[in-house]
């Protein structure tokens, strides 16, 4: 009994392990680095909002976290996920038809732009009723298209956060109505501003500020919209030179919610804020981890000739034909003043691959103070293309390299072809002397022979008697 007891208790304590968010894991698994754990960062400005993170877009770098991996309510920033399940699931010129359920079965205080059952828009209009008016019936609209149901769409939402690499999620509407079972956090939401940003029309569309909606079989006049962001507009006088795009949200729950990416100086950063008691209070905030990403932290190209290291070749094998060339985009994001010359480089052979016709085959790693803080893929390919072939100094072959390249000026093949010359010709003269010395000997007896005849046929004459 005491030893089923004890059994149970274990078990009780490894599930419950397993349901803790594992932050270093989430991170490597979604492309993420967290920067704190390879080197001493910058001092942070303190915030008000209860829950942020600054991410930087292109590298995955974490350059801030405040309670980011606990569960928040993210009002209406949920659309960002609606919407980068519409740009891989719809075509922007396809139409789309209202229904009875999306236009009627709405929460009280719902953000709309009075859409009614039957009416038709196209994709492209809903997505900035979406993200510029935050219409709560767009998004139900949008999530019936794709999957069927408002249920459905939800389950694809909560499916879809943790192919991202969400830690902490789960969605049960397209627009972020409050409800208990809705929920994400400030760094699942980077994530997903990450992969919605990919897409260079929802990147346009997030980032407008004004747009209309031409006339509809139901609306006989244009529809006019407006950001209400604080970094993107003049709203409470905080507009941010260097914001491109973003989604604002709120609900009495969530308070008030903000999410931002900017751009600058090599950099594209990306703010999440939530629970902030005002959106002059989530403005600023944002424009201070804005202001302390751009001011302390660097961006580098590993692709660029600067980043490769010159103590190390990049033949492969030792090859004069084959060469490493790295594949696609890779950056590195560091704190100032540290460079690429303050990391360690480590090279990782695949030994399997997925794809057979794939020609990747290696990884480059590269690590600060034991922690890997970026990473590059390595393709095999020609070096002739890509690599001056002529040698920078001159190393003298070794006798055997001489050997078997060359001797006496001449390539070794050319003495074996002149080798193999002579002794052919030598084959066929010892033939035509062998064959000419048969003849004269055959010669030489059938002379013999007739001397012989014709000395025994005088022999054999009659002697005549005088």
């Amino acid at each position: 009994m005491r030893k089923k007891r004890f059994l149970l208790i274990i078990l009780c304590f490894l599930l419950a392990a397993a349901m803790l968010p594992h932050r270093s894991f989430a991170a490597s698994s979604a492309g993420t680095v967290r920067l704190c754990e390879a080197a001493e960062l910058p001092a942070a400005p303190e915030i008000q909002s209860d829950y942020a993170i600054l991410m930087e877009m292109k590298s995955g770098a974490i350059l801030y976290e405040k309670n980011a991996y606990e569960r928040a309510n993210p009002a209406s920033t949920t659309k960002i996920l609606t919407a980068l399940l519409v740009m891989e699931n719809l075509t922007l010129s396809d139409s789309l038809t209202f229904s009875y359920r999306a236009t009627h079965e709405l929460p009280a205080g719902s953000s709309s732009i009075y859409r009614t059952e039957n009416e038709v828009m196209t994709v492209e209009d809903c997505l900035y009723a979406l993200m510029v008016a935050s219409a709560n019936e767009v998004a139900q609209a949008l999530g019936e298209e794709i999957s069927g149901s408002f249920e459905a769409f939800a389950a694809k939402m909560t499916l879809r956060a943790y192919e991202l690499g969400a830690v902490n999620s789960n969605f049960v509407n397209a627009h972020g109505v409050t409800d208990p079972d809705h929920y994400t956090c400030a760094y699942d939401m980077a994530l997903f501003t990450r992969a919605a940003l990919q897409y260079s029309k929802l990147k346009e569309i997030m980032g407008t500020v004004k747009y209309q909606i031409a006339p509809t079989n139901k609306h006989d006049e244009i529809t006019y919209m407006r950001s209400h962001h604080a970094l993107l507009t003049d709203t409470d006088n905080m507009r941010y030179a260097a914001a491109v795009a973003g989604k604002t949200g709120y609900t009495d729950a969530a308070q008030n919610c903000l999410v931002t990416y900017a751009v600058q100086g090599g950099l594209d950063l990306i703010c999440v804020v939530f629970h902030g008691e005002g959106s002059d209070v989530v403005g600023r905030d944002s424009i201070a981890l804005f202001d302390y990403g751009f001011r302390h932290f660097s961006c580098y190209n590993l692709n660029t000739a600067e980043s490769v290291l010159q103590n190390e070749n990049s033949r492969f094998l030792g090859s004069n034909i084959l060469q490493f060339t790295q594949s696609g985009e890779s950056y590195v994001c560091l704190p100032q003043p540290m460079t690429l010359s303050d990391l360690s480089t480590d090279l990782v052979f695949h030994t399997d691959a997925s794809d057979g016709s794939s020609n990747t085959v290696a990884e480059r790693i590269y690590t600060l103070n034991g922690t890997k803080v970026g990473s590059c893929l390595l393709n095999v390919g020609s070096a002739s293309a890509n690599v001056n072939m002529t040698p920078l100094v001159k190393i003298a072959p070794t006798t055997n390299e001489r050997l078997r390249t060359e001797y006496f000026g001449l390539a070794l093949i050319y003495w074996i072809l002149i080798g193999g010359g002579v002794a052919l010709l030598l084959i066929l003269t010892l033939i035509i002397l062998l064959v000419r010395r048969l003849i004269l000997r055959r010669r030489r007896i059938e002379r013999q022979k007739r001397r012989a005849l014709s000395r025994l046929s005088e022999d054999q004459k009659p002697m005549i008697l005088p």
